[in-house]
């Protein structure tokens, strides 16, 4: 137990069940106790204060009795002060004297070590007045926006960035408005690359990437450490790799979740953005692009009350928008849904869900068997990555539970393979799989550009086509002719002559009845969503294999 919650207990302000309590929440926001309370305010400004204070054997200065204009802001960059939470109170040639509610942050104080290259000081504030002072900042901020519009970097014409170089206000707002359009854009990721004569930025917009802009070499470096700086990153760190990730608030109900990635390379270092949408609404099974059939056989299968249902396909191919659907459509108050994910991408309420923490031991395995101890119903897993993570899976599906989860294969058959290799006994696959359905997502293309497509007469023959096909088009409404993406399904049913054929180990078997059995395999379906005039029969070549 560290000082803090010493001295909680002590002085009677907490008890040991309500500490152990918050210790569990704060450790799933990867946040100390001290930090946890500070953010949700559990506490009153006084009584962490006065903790801090007898704790730290530090001074304490009262905010309310300062003239703000007095504080030297232009030290720091105000979107430093707002991501850290503190305020420069004095500075020397030498020195430089910070206030800050929570002085065990010796992250955010490094940061400000490496940033100004000065000794750093340490005065205590109450959280509420520092609060109070950057909520100001940051409307007077707002307001210089508004009055001079001259003054943002314009994105649209993205060409010369001599501003950049002279301080560092037009390289944070750059930063902060590149992410806003890539937000825009519905992009997934966003990639800052250092090469030797400059810094690529390139939005991955429906499963592809474009390049959006470019920057000189030598500002590669700056918006690293930017972009290091907003995920809590260790700036001074350049030699291995770092994960962490910070949030976006975009209204009342929706939040962007970023997860952020920098790894060395030749040039400098190479930042990658994941955007996570974890407000969004999930889609209804009836949107996700299954066929009438296949639909009709995934409903079933869902609706079992015990086994395992498996999605596959390769990463970024929707699955787990597809095990959402089913699990909003499963989400009663009479079931007890629990999900274990790496990462918790989508925040569905009645629905307890575990984010996976290796360097805890928060593995899938261990919150799987937790899961067990909870009197469960329907349980999902991120993904099956082990023989352990499988064995607890089977096991859980033949024993009471309904188990979700995916699996990174190319095929639905290729799903009963890779459960083979990993170690699983055939007859424990066929006593617990109901349903494995393989996807892909390939781009929709635009209808107000898309244009007819004449095949060569091989082509037509291969594919028998009897109607008119379509190819991308250009227009203003999309990106490269192509306006979101649909799912493309395969789905393979367990019944008793497929049984018979993974208990006797037959793949020649396995390969024929998939050819004869899948409710429309993967390269059928594709053929379909062609002839439809939804994508292109490029897009289709792009995404499966013929």
């Amino acid at each position: 137990m560290n000082t803090f919650e010493e001295y909680l207990l002590d002085n009677n302000i907490l008890d040991l069940i309500k500490i152990i309590e918050y210790r569990k929440a704060a450790k799933l926001n990867f946040q100390s106790l001290l930090e946890y309370s500070i953010d949700k305010k559990i506490f009153t400004p006084e009584i962490i204060v006065q903790t801090m204070k007898l704790l730290f054997q530090l001074p304490v200065v009262d905010l309310s009795q300062i003239e703000r204009d007095s504080l030297p802001f232009s030290t720091l960059p105000y979107e430093l002060i707002a991501d850290l939470k503190l305020l420069p109170y004095k500075i020397t040639q030498s020195t430089i004297d910070i206030l800050i509610a929570n002085p065990a942050n010796t992250e955010s104080i490094n940061i400000v070590r490496f940033y100004t290259n000065l000794k750093v000081n340490i005065i205590i504030a109450r959280y509420d007045e520092i609060e109070k002072i950057i909520q100001q900042l940051s409307s007077q901020q707002n307001q210089a926006t508004l009055s001079s519009s001259s003054e943002s970097v314009d994105l649209s014409q993205l060409s010369h960035f001599e501003t950049l170089t002279e301080n560092d206000e037009p390289l944070i707002r750059f930063v902060n408005e590149t992410i806003q359009v890539a937000i825009q854009k519905k992009a997934s990721d966003i990639h800052f690359e250092a090469y030797e004569k400059n810094c690529r930025i390139r939005f991955r917009q429906d499963g592809i990437l474009y390049e959006f802009t470019t920057l000189p070499a030598p500002l590669a470096q700056r918006v690293a450490a930017r972009l290091k700086i907003i995920a809590k990153l260790d700036i001074s760190e350049k030699r291995i790799p770092q994960d962490g990730r910070y949030k976006i608030q975009l209204n009342s109900n929706e939040n962007i979740d970023i997860r952020v990635n920098s790894c060395p390379m030749l040039y400098g270092e190479k930042i990658v953005l994941r955007l996570l949408n974890s407000g969004a609404n999930t889609r209804p099974i009836n949107s996700l692009g299954f066929t009438e059939e296949q639909e009709k056989a995934f409903y079933s299968a869902i609706k079992k009350p015990q086994g395992l249902i498996l999605v596959t396909g390769p990463t970024g191919s929707g699955k787990t928008v597809t095990l959402y659907a089913a699990l909003k459509y499963l989400n009663t108050i009479e079931k007890n849904t629990s999900t274990v994910e790496d990462p918790v991408e989508i925040n569905l309420d009645g629905i307890n869900q575990v984010n996976v923490n290796n360097k805890t031991g928060l593995t899938f395995a261990s919150a799987l068997r937790a899961f067990l101890r909870q009197d469960p119903d329907i349980m999902m897993v991120g993904e099956i990555r082990d023989l352990e993570t499988a064995e607890i899976a089977i096991k859980a599906a033949q024993t009471g539970h309904l188990v979700l989860s995916t699996l990174h294969t190319n095929s639905a058959t290729e799903a009963i393979t890779r459960l083979r290799n990993m170690g699983i006994a055939p007859y424990n696959i066929t006593s617990s799989i109901l349903l494995i359905t393989a996807q892909r997502l390939a781009r929709k293309l635009c209808s107000a550009c898309k244009q007819p497509y004449h095949p060569t007469q091989p082509i037509i023959k291969k594919f028998n086509f009897t109607k008119k096909i379509y190819k991308a088009g250009q227009c203003k409404q999309c990106t490269h002719g192509y306006m979101g993406r649909l799912a493309i399904h395969e789905v393979l049913t367990m019944n008793n002559d497929l049984k018979e054929i993974i208990l006797n180990d037959d793949n020649t078997g396995l390969i024929n009845y998939f050819q004869t059995n899948c409710i429309s395999t993967l390269q059928q379906r594709g053929i379909e969503t062609v002839l439809e005039g939804t994508t292109s029969l490029e897009e289709i070549y792009r995404v499966i294999s013929y």
